[in-house]
């Protein structure tokens, strides 16, 4: 049966990218293979092939990855004519398949295309979270981890151990921003929520890089084929779990009286007591830590490999 239903699926994702794609004024670019576009020219290392094609058609074009066009800019001017000039003009952009298994996704400030819950957000982190004063405050906590690191490394170097510089940025990362959240909660680098949290960002940022092929193929996103979507909404879902657990702890600590710490969780707290659950309610809350959490890692973590 199988395989008298892929033909037929073949040619009605041909029939459907062509009807779609039809009359589209594009810049120039490679021309791809039927069905799989230019994926094979791309392959596993896109930003060394890109930098070639951008040789040969110039710093902007298109190329096809399945059946989506994909427009890339790769040269300073380019990137800034869109991300300054006419910044309003490319707001929306595509949301992974893998993504929308996380619950409240598109009420992210890492996935929404503007608007008014986007400008809420970013005034939220300008104004309340990443001020120079507040992180002026935490730099003994970056002091302190970075000491660790450096233990780390010197303790390898004794016993001739090889070190993973990737992954060891990546715990110190997801240490020193847990610890900027949460503060005294998950001081503790060994502590079972510590280690519970690694394993589920470690787990999410491999299965949202991870090829999708329903990321080529939109027809395909309602079969997950391969099951990219399944498997990460577990990790998604317990992540969120972690941190509204760690929301309750501190709003029973908050509610018994102890003193205030002054960490991120603290500062969004601050912001729903003053101004109501309209302005900032739990799910924001959680959705933003969550943005915190993955955008610091994953930049970083990227940037060593």
């Amino acid at each position: 049966m199988v395989f008298f239903l892929l033909p037929l699926l073949i040619i009605c994702i041909h029939a459907t990218a062509k009807k779609l794609f039809k009359n589209k004024n594009l810049p120039p670019g490679p021309v791809g293979l039927p069905i799989i576009g230019n994926l094979l020219t791309v392959g596993d290392r896109p930003h060394e092939s890109l930098a070639k094609l951008a040789k040969i058609y110039g710093p902007l074009m298109t190329v096809k990855l399945g059946y989506v066009n994909i427009v890339v800019a790769s040269s300073r001017e380019m990137a800034k004519e869109i991300l300054r000039k006419n910044d309003q003009n490319f707001l929306g952009r595509p949301i992974p398949d893998s993504i929308t298994a996380e619950k409240g996704y598109e009420l992210s400030i890492a996935w929404l295309s503007g608007g008014p819950q986007w400008k809420k957000l970013r005034k939220i982190c300008q104004s309340q979270i990443l001020t120079i004063q507040r992180l002026d405050a935490l730099q003994d906590l970056r002091h302190m981890t970075m000491k660790n690191m450096i233990a780390r490394v010197d303790e390898a170097r004794e016993t001739q151990e090889a070190v993973h510089v990737g992954r060891l940025v990546f715990g110190t990362t997801l240490n020193l921003l847990s610890n900027t959240m949460f503060s005294d909660d998950m001081l503790d680098p060994k502590s079972d929520a510590m280690k519970e949290l690694k394993e589920l960002m470690a787990k999410i940022m491999e299965l949202a890089r991870k090829p999708n092929i329903s990321d080529y193929f939109p027809i395909l996103k309602p079969f997950d084929l391969q099951g990219i979507r399944s498997e990460i909404k577990v990790s998604y879902d317990r992540l969120h779990d972690l941190i509204d657990e760690m929301i309750d702890k501190r709003l029973k600590r908050r509610a018994s009286g102890s003193s205030w710490i002054g960490d991120f969780l603290d500062v969004l707290l601050d912001h729903t007591d003053e101004h109501g659950p309209d302005k900032l309610d739990h799910l924001d809350v959680n959705l933003l830590l969550m943005d915190l959490f993955i955008g610091g890692t994953d930049t970083t973590t990227t940037t060593m490999k």
